[in-house]
C-alpha cells in the first residue's frame, strides 16, 4: 500500500460497524439481569445469555476463511444482514420464552462475528504498520461509545419499566430490537453502494515467505488465548454490575443506569487518550500496566465497601479499554497478510470462553458473593500480563 493513499472513509464505516456490533454486544449487560427477572433465573442460568450469545463465535476461524474468500466488503454486508435478522427474531421471543430469546441472541452473534473478524484486520491494514494499534484502539473509542449508550438506553427502555407482569415486561425488549434489526439491515442494504478499498496481500511478501499457516505463529495462538482472557474481564464485569450494585450498593434500576455507563465511558477515555500514548509507548509494556491496574482496582473492590468500591470496579473499564486492540495487533504482527483473515478468525474465537467464565462466576455467586466471584478475574489479568511481557514476543522459524 502506498503512503499517498486516503483510507478515512473506509476507516469511518468500518468503526461505523465496531459501533453497531458493540451496541448489540453490550445490550447484553441489560438483558442478562432483565431475563432473570422475567423468568425467575438462577444467577448460573442468566449467563446463558453470554454463553449463547458469545458462543457464536466458535466458527470464527472458519469465518475467518469465508472473509479470505469473499473479502472484506461482501463480509461485513452478510454479518450486518445476519446480526439485522437475529434482531428481529426478538419479536417472536417475547412471546414465546427464554429458549426463543437465546436463540434470537446466538443469530445476532454469527452475524457480529463476520464483522468482528473481517472489520479488525481492515483496519489494521489501513495505514503504516507502526501505528496500528494507535488506529485500532481509535476505532474501538467508537466501538465503546456504542458501549456507553447500550446500558443507558436498555435501563431506560427495559430494566426501569419492569413492572413484575410477565406478559408486560416481556414487550419491553421489543422495540430496542426492532429498530437495531431495521438499522443492521439498512447498513447491509447500504454497504453495498459503496465502495471499499481492496487490501492485496503484497507479492513481494507472498513471494519471500511463501504460503505459511496461520497455525504456525505461537504468538498468535498465545494471542487467542489472550483474548480469551481479556473477554472474561470485559464481560465478567459488566454481567454482574447490575447486580452488585443493586445488592451490595443498594442502588434502584432508574439509579443504576447512570453507573452501568460509567463503566464502558471508562473504554471511551482509555481507547481516546490511548490512541495517543500507544503512538509514543510500547504497546507491550502499556498493556502489562493497565492490567495490573486493572487487578489493583478488583482488589480495593472486593476488600472495601461504599463508594470506594464501587468507583474502584468501575475503573476497571479505562483499563480494561485499551486491551482489545493491543491484544489484537500485537498478535497479528509479523503475521504476513495471506495468513492475517484465518489469524483473525482464530484470535476472535478466544470470544466463546466467556459463556464459561460468566458461567462459572455465577455459579460462584450463587454459593458465595458477586465480590468472590470478580476475584476469579485476577487469573485473566496475570496471563496477560504474561503475553504482554513475553508471549507476544515469541517467534517461530517459518
Amino acid at each position: 500500500m502506498g503512503n499517498n493513499k486516503n483510507y478515512t472513509v473506509p476507516f469511518i464505516i468500518m468503526s461505523f460497524l465496531l459501533f453497531l456490533l458493540g451496541f448489540v454486544t453490550w445490550m447484553n449487560g441489560i438483558l442478562v439481569p432483565f431475563l432473570q427477572k422475567l423468568y425467575d433465573l438462577k444467577p448460573a442460568v442468566a449467563q446463558l445469555v453470554n454463553a449463547a450469545f458469545f458462543s457464536a463465535y466458535i466458527v470464527s476461524i472458519p469465518i475467518g476463511g469465508v472473509v479470505k474468500k469473499l473479502g472484506y466488503k461482501k463480509s461485513v454486508i452478510i454479518g450486518s444482514l445476519i446480526t439485522g435478522i437475529g434482531s428481529l427474531l426478538f419479536v417472536p421471543a417475547v412471546s414465546t420464552g427464554f429458549g426463543m430469546f437465546l436463540i434470537a441472541l446466538f443469530v445476532s452473534a454469527l452475524g457480529i462475528v463476520l464483522l468482528q473478524v473481517a472489520a479488525n484486520p481492515y483496519v489494521i491494514a489501513l495505514g503504516a504498520p507502526e501505528t496500528s494499534s494507535a488506529r485500532l484502539t481509535l476505532a474501538m473509542a467508537v466501538n465503546s461509545a456504542a458501549a456507553v449508550l447500550a446500558p443507558v438506553i436498555g435501563t431506560a427502555l427495559i430494566l426501569s419499566k419492569v413492572t413484575g407482569d410477565a406478559s408486560a415486561d416481556a414487550l419491553l425488549a421489543k422495540p430496542p430490537y426492532l429498530v437495531l434489526g431495521g438499522i443492521a439491515l439498512l447498513t447491509g442494504v447500504m454497504l453495498t453502494f459503496m465502495k471499499l478499498p481492496a487490501i492485496e496481500d503484497p507479492e513481494s511478501v507472498v513471494a519471500t515467505e511463501g504460503h505459511r499457516s496461520a497455525w504456525s505463529y505461537r504468538h498468535l495462538i498465545l494471542g487467542f488465548i489472550a483474548i480469551g482472557m481479556y473477554m472474561g474481564l470485559e464481560v465478567g464485569v459488566n454481567s454482574f454490575l447490575f447486580r452488585y450494585i443493586e445488592t451490595k450498593i443498594g442502588l434502584e434500576p432508574s439509579q443504576i443506569k447512570f453507573y452501568m455507563a460509567v463503566y464502558p465511558f471508562g473504554f471511551v477515555l482509555g481507547r481516546l487518550g490511548g490512541a495517543g500514548i500507544l503512538k509514543k509507548y510500547s504497546a507491550n509494556n502499556v498493556l502489562a500496566i493497565a492490567s495490573a491496574l486493572g487487578a489493583l482496582m478488583i482488589l480495593i473492590t472486593v476488600s472495601t465497601t461504599g463508594a470506594v468500591a464501587l468507583w474502584s470496579i468501575l475503573a476497571t473499564g479505562f483499563f480494561h479499554s485499551i486491551m482489545w486492540s493491543v491484544i489484537f495487533d500485537l498478535s497479528l504482527k509479523d503475521v504476513m497478510p495471506s495468513a492475517a483473515k484465518l489469524g483473525s478468525g482464530i484470535l476472535c474465537t478466544g470470544v466463546v470462553f466467556v459463556g464459561l467464565w460468566t458461567f462459572v462466576m455465577g455459579g460462584i455467586e450463587s454459593v458465595s458473593s458477586i465480590s468472590t466471584a470478580y476475584m476469579v478475574l485476577w487469573v485473566f489479568y496475570a496471563y496477560i500480563i504474561y503475553f504482554a511481557l513475553k508471549g507476544s514476543k515469541i517467534r517461530n522459524a517459518a
